[in-house]
């Protein structure tokens, strides 16, 4: 794919952030935003947590399902078919990363870890969205809008740190919220009730086990 279209709104954007976003306060929250999405560990404990309740286990399956999905196809797939370069290496970019001393490497001494992997979509993003939306989509609101609004702030996080151009961060909250939909649509018919009745009820059998006995002892 030929991202030479993309690249005159990727640098508006990212000077944009630069003369009007770019504040020291922001220089310390907005990498310890990004970690939350590295990885999707942040979503990974959440959707394990939610295994063990039986209010949110079906949300919690879904999680699952939905950064399985975007692992494959985002990280595995996607990323790899189209081969972007990361903004820091493409030489069109340069004149903005001049506000940045130089490390040893002779790269940009970046707020945040420079990544290896390829630039589209972005993988923080989409693994966000993915989570927050399967979140929403099964009705959880209280939780599912605080956590789409931290998927946004992590999305922005890897533009403002300048490790992800604006259009990966755009396409991977568009392929996050898709993984979502298709995980809780097969989740909902075929995946979930065999779930539940093999290790769900277990889990809710032992801890009510477990309480009973505690309450009976006092």
């Amino acid at each position: 794919m030929n991202f030479s279209v993309f690249s005159a709104f990727d640098h508006a954007v990212f000077a944009w952030i630069q003369s009007n976003i770019w504040c020291p306060f922001l220089d310390v929250v907005m990498p310890i935003i990004t970690i939350l999405g590295e990885g999707g560990w942040f979503w990974i404990v959440l959707a394990v947590l939610f295994l063990f309740m039986k209010k949110y286990r079906k949300t919690g399956v879904t999680m699952a399902f939905a950064l399985i999905v975007m692992l494959i196809i985002n990280d595995l797939i996607l990323k790899n078919v189209f081969a972007r370069v990361r903004p820091f290496n493409f030489a069109e970019f340069a004149d903005l990363y001049a506000a940045f001393p130089v490390g040893a490497d002779g790269r940009p001494d970046l707020l945040a870890s420079l990544p290896s992997s390829f630039s589209f979509p972005s993988g923080h993003t989409s693994s966000s969205f993915a989570a927050a939306t399967a979140i929403l989509l099964n009705k959880k609101w209280k939780v599912g809008i605080p956590a789409f609004l931290l998927a946004i702030f992590i999305g922005f996080s890897r533009n403002y740190l300048m490790v992800h151009y604006p259009t990966d961060v755009l396409f991977g909250a568009l392929f996050g919220i898709l993984y979502a939909v298709l995980a809780y649509f097969l989740i909902a018919k075929y995946l979930y009730p065999p779930f539940d009745r093999a290790v769900g009820q277990k889990v809710d059998a032992f801890f009510a086990k477990k309480f009973h006995k505690k309450e009976k002892a006092a």
